[in-house]
């Protein structure tokens, strides 16, 4: 049953002021995300104890979401069970290339949870940095361009390009037709 645990957490109503922010970090970082139950108690064998003003807490929880960095994209709802309100959220794992998800007001250093059995494990600074490090180079300049072709490139300009290419010493490019030396560039990208 402990598998099951570390991808959900439940909190009764008297425990939402502590750190929220932690778990919303730790799911975001952690494979597979989780979920989150609020009116929960998990100390009381996962008793409905159910939330005073669930709007005001799903609002809360919501622009919480909002301000960690990356943003989290929370799947929030509000149900009723047995005469009781409860929210529960599913907190999807963010990709590799915008990892840690962290707490801004706390800081890389202190801000960065990841779930280890059924709890939250802050990062240690080095886990830190071997996530940034994993992001890699940006690839946003591969993206093919909107509404764009071939035809919006300046001629001239792309035959000096692919003259200067051709008459390096060794180049690769030599024998290359045009569009194959542009695709290898990636100034043509498939659409």
């Amino acid at each position: 049953a402990n598998s099951d645990l570390r991808h959900v957490e439940a909190k009764a109503a008297s425990e939402l002021q502590k750190r929220l922010w932690e778990t919303l970090s730790a799911f975001s970082n952690t494979a597979r995300g989780g979920a989150l139950i609020l009116g929960v108690s998990e100390e009381l064998d996962f008793k409905i104890v159910g939330l005073t003003n669930p709007n005001k807490i799903q609002q809360d929880f919501a622009s919480l979401c909002d301000v960690m960095s990356p943003p989290v994209r929370a799947y929030i709802q509000i149900h009723r069970i047995e005469h009781k309100t409860v929210i529960t959220a599913e907190i999807p794992e963010i990709p590799a290339n915008t990892k840690p998800c962290y707490y801004p007001g706390a800081g890389y250093t202190n801000g960065a949870f990841i779930r280890v059995g059924e709890g939250d494990r802050k990062l240690s600074a080095y886990e830190v940095q071997m996530m940034l490090t994993a992001r890699g180079q940006p690839t946003d300049d591969e993206e093919p361009v909107p509404g764009t072709t071939v035809a919006d490139l300046q001629i001239r300009l792309v035959r000096g390009l692919l003259s200067r290419l051709r008459k390096r010493p060794g180049s690769v490019f030599s024998r290359m037709p045009d569009d194959a030396i542009l695709r290898t560039l990636k100034v043509l990208v498939p659409v």
